[in-house]
């Protein structure tokens, strides 16, 4: 049987190195803030840039999911040999693409801003720039060390990410401090322009401590074969499907930007509040699912169907009982919540309006992140791509618009984003029992 002990063992590390990176992004904003000049305008151009870098390392790390799954199940049928070649040429390969996505976006980094955000004000536009062109220096860095991350999860082991993220995510924000607000007497300020080193500099001692982990810890080096792995061509089919998959992704959430964006700057603010509520709730639930995808790629190496069976309903009750922690959390929170982050009383009343469908969607997020994180680990990318394709544009899509059309409020956002996770998860769910009898 499975043993739930080995769940936790990689689950807790995950969440932790899950929440680190929005935890810094919300260090760096706080930060910034606190600049002489300037500093609304600085802080919404660091975040257009920032998100920006987020969804290029979001994207292109994908190889990450591709490489762990493969990892995962040689482990698994102890046949580790078969793939030592693998390792080093996907690492090339990862870090040469971040090098040329931040040639491209760094040179074309006027027309893709004003594709993406429209017109900006010259002084955010200089801003991010500024910010962009710096972080773009260690945008190879962070696939890297996203790469990194899936190797240790392939061999079952995410306290080594964990340790990596937390001393990345301490040295960020010192470095924060240092660099955007100077030192008296020692280090001017350097506002923008510190909080973009200040992550490069991190990257660099992220990097550093995963490569020695990687030579100390793993039996993979970097010596180069000039002749492909013969499991080369399936860790790229299955990242190009979740590079598609990613990019919807990101399309829906465009989408509903833009249509948060129509309701005028309040309710913007508040789809913006419950969006990160969602986000964050996510990363609780994430890390069981990291579990999930170490465990089946493992379970799958070793032809044992039983344990992949009893991973599915355990990690399924798992996470639906966190979910319904959350529920009780953020009801008895529901008063509150819009008070600690906005002041504006139209923005506060607009959040309370649909933050009840957040929490009631919660254990339809966790049915659709459980089994996201087993089929990743099973290597089912192209089940992914065309759930998610899928529920993009036969749920969210029609949804979304007919609801605008009846009532053009957040509430239809955020139904048109339940119904999609709703099928994201029952979708998969059935997908899994015919494959384990489950």
């Amino acid at each position: 049987m499975l043993d739930i002990k080995e769940i936790r063992s990689l689950a807790i590390p995950a969440i932790i190195y899950n929440i680190t990176e929005p935890l810094i992004g919300l260090a760096d904003t706080a930060i910034i803030g606190q600049i002489d000049q300037e500093a609304t305008i600085a802080q919404g151009a660091v975040g257009l840039a920032a998100g920006l870098i987020a969804t290029l390392i979001w994207g292109f790390a994908q190889m990450r999911t591709s490489l762990s799954a493969i990892v995962s199940r040689q482990y698994g049928s102890n046949q580790i040999n078969r793939i030592k070649s693998l390792i080093p040429q996907t690492i090339i390969l990862t870090f040469l693409t971040g090098v040329l996505i931040s040639f491209v976006f760094g040179v074309y980094f006027k027309d893709i801003s004003k594709f993406l955000f429209g017109n900006m004000e010259a002084a955010t536009f200089q801003y991010s720039k500024q910010y962009f062109t710096i972080r773009c220096y260690g945008l190879p860095l962070g696939l890297a060390v996203a790469l990194f991350f899936g190797i240790y999860r392939g061999l079952q082991n995410t306290y080594w990410a964990m340790y990596v993220s937390i001393v990345g995510g301490v040295s960020n924000i010192l470095l924060d401090y240092i660099l955007v607000l100077g030192i008296d007497d020692v280090i001017d300020p350097m506002g923008v322009k510190g909080a973009a080193w200040a992550s490069v500099i991190s990257q660099i001692i992220m990097t550093s401590i995963c490569i020695l982990i990687y030579l100390q810890k793993t039996p993979f080096n970097f010596l180069l074969n000039k002749k492909l792995n013969p499991y080369f061509k399936e860790m790229l089919f299955i990242f190009i499907n979740m590079f598609i998959r990613t990019m919807v992704l990101n399309f829906v959430f465009i989408i509903s930007n833009r249509f948060a964006n129509s309701y005028g700057n309040n309710s913007l603010a508040a789809y913006t509040i419950g969006y990160n509520i969602w986000i964050f709730s996510a990363f609780f639930i994430d890390g069981y699912s990291n579990a999930g995808n170490a465990l089946a790629g493992k379970y799958i190496g070793e032809k044992n169907n039983e344990k992949l069976k009893s991973l599915g309903s355990k990690l399924i009750k798992i996470n639906i009982k966190i979910s319904f922690l959350l529920m009780i959390f953020y009801t008895l929170l529901y008063p509150f919540i819009g008070e600690f982050f906005n002041s504006n009383k139209l923005v506060i009343k607009s959040f309370e309006s649909f933050f009840w469908i957040v929490i009631i969607a919660q254990p339809l997020n966790s049915i659709a992140f459980t089994f996201d994180g087993i089929f990743k680990g099973l290597g089912k990318a192209v089940d992914l791509r065309n759930t998610l394709i899928i529920g993009t544009f036969l749920f969210y899509i029609p949804s979304v618009y007919i609801l605008d059309f009846i009532y053009p409020n957040l509430i239809s956002i955020w139904v048109a984003l339940s119904v999609w996770m709703l099928y994201r998860g029952l979708s998969l769910f059935l997908k899994f029992k015919k494959i384990t009898s489950f």
